[in-house]
């Protein structure tokens, strides 16, 4: 796997790529100062850790040019200011993150997008479309891929369906929709029903997700639980 560090700051280039290297050493990593230097490498890169406020080109515009013909990189914006974050998603950005650098968060968001670029490279490999479902909002129908589900929140019969890059609020059933997402995912406390991908750890109380959010685990549900994930990862090593 290629990934590109891309920030005008030689500190926070060093930073990122030693932290990339420590837990993935057998990885290629390249540095670049401006996002033109990125955009004139022939080189496609599978994973870009981009700065958005760079002299030159910015990294909303390098974005935005590199799309035009590196349609699959996964991009992480990085940025000082949060403000920014709404326009990295006009070019599909996977995830942000927030300088200076939290060393916890940064690894979380590491891992998740390591994970999509194999994603990737697998769904290209079998030609397959990913599965998605259609849900109506504010008078709207919207289609959202089922893998990039991360949890759904239930309050009142208002759902908050979480993604790495929206919140998505409506109306429904959790039930109906445990029914339609299918065996990767459960339901491990009657507010939650989440997604055995994006489990990062648990115990017997509660569930950490890769995006840092805490689930609450039911007592009762503990045993299910950890039968049915132990069977998603059984199935997730038989599709590899």
């Amino acid at each position: 796997m290629r990934i590109a560090v891309c920030d005008d700051e030689k500190v926070m280039r060093d930073t990122i790529a030693q932290r990339i290297q420590r837990f993935y050493p057998s990885y290629q990593i390249v540095k670049y100062e401006r996002g033109e230097q990125l955009l004139e490498d022939p080189e496609e890169n599978d994973l870009i850790f981009l700065d958005i406020q760079m002299e030159g080109m910015d990294g909303i515009e390098t974005a935005k040019q590199l799309r035009k013909h590196n349609s699959q990189a996964v991009l992480v914006f990085l940025t000082a200011w949060e403000e920014y974050v709404f326009q990295a998603f006009d070019v599909d950005a996977f995830h942000y993150l927030v300088k200076p650098l939290k060393k916890e968060k940064f690894y979380q968001v590491l891992e998740a997008a390591v994970n999509r670029v194999k994603e990737n490279i697998l769904f290209q490999g079998k030609g397959e479309e990913k599965r998605s479902i259609v849900i109506k909002t504010g008078g709207t129908s919207r289609k959202i891929i089922v893998d990039e589900i991360i949890y759904v929140e239930v309050r009142n019969r208002k759902l908050t369906l979480y993604t790495w890059k929206d919140k998505i609020e409506f109306y429904g059933k959790l039930s109906e929709l445990e029914r339609k997402l299918g065996e990767d995912f459960i339901r491990p406390h009657r507010s939650y029903l989440i997604h055995f991908r994006y489990v990062q750890k648990y115990c017997a109380a509660e569930i950490t997700l890769e995006d840092g959010t805490v689930i609450l685990l039911a007592k009762q549900r503990y045993g299910e639980f950890v039968k049915q994930y132990l069977k998603y990862l059984k199935r997730s090593e038989g599709e590899r």
